[in-house]
């Protein structure tokens, strides 16, 4: 297995916008994959800054007032209060557009994308797979019995059908603390580097 895999899906439905990999193409963690239509989020979030900019201006000139004792401190509070109230709408807003954002959450290779520019999809739709092979996970079970004979940190020596007489190295990393009550099986996980991507 891919020490990390993930389908990524959006949180939010809209028409795709942009999509800036190609398929099968290693992607930085951080790096934008899929954009969504953001026109309405856009709009909401200048709208949440105007709103703040006058909440600073009208606290700013509260401040003002109430050092020359033209205004109570409750009206001072009051307008302190407000502004809050638009930083928090401004934030609200930034995250329903980067909720248009589809970014990659770890460095990996993108698999077959099934949809286009222009495409609408739906609230956790699957959009696209990434997986990091950098590192591979080796799932395997073994007897109960070969339980005290195993250590994290141990070589786990294994080949593959794709590759015949090729051996490939890992360690154990880790062994499930739960038996399997039918078979009466334990399940490992070995980590094998896969740096050329064999």
């Amino acid at each position: 297995k891919s020490s990390e895999s993930v389908v990524l899906r959006p949180e939010v439905a809209g028409r795709i916008a942009a999509i800036n990999f190609r398929d099968g193409a290693a992607v930085a963690r951080g790096s934008l994959l899929l954009t969504l239509d953001a026109a309405v989020q856009e709009a909401e979030l200048q709208q949440a800054k105007a709103n703040l900019g006058l909440a600073q201006s009208n606290y700013r000139r509260n401040l003002e007032l109430l050092e020359r004792k033209f205004v109570s401190q409750q009206a001072v509070d009051n307008v302190a209060a407000t502004l809050k109230v638009q930083e928090a709408a401004v934030q609200l807003a930034q995250a329903k557009v980067d909720k248009t954002r589809i970014k990659a959450p770890f460095n990996g290779v993108v698999g077959l994308r099934s949809v286009s520019v222009g495409d609408y999809v739906k609230e956790g739709q699957e959009l696209i797979n990434i997986e990091e092979t950098g590192t591979l996970k080796v799932d395997f079970r073994l007897p109960e019995a070969y339980l005290s004979r195993l250590a994290k940190g141990q070589a786990v020596e294994l080949s593959s059908d794709t590759l015949p007489g090729h051996r490939f190295q890992a360690v154990l990393d880790a062994v499930d603390p739960l038996v399997d009550q039918s078979g009466r099986a334990i399940s490992c996980r070995a980590r094998l580097n896969n740096p050329q991507g064999q």
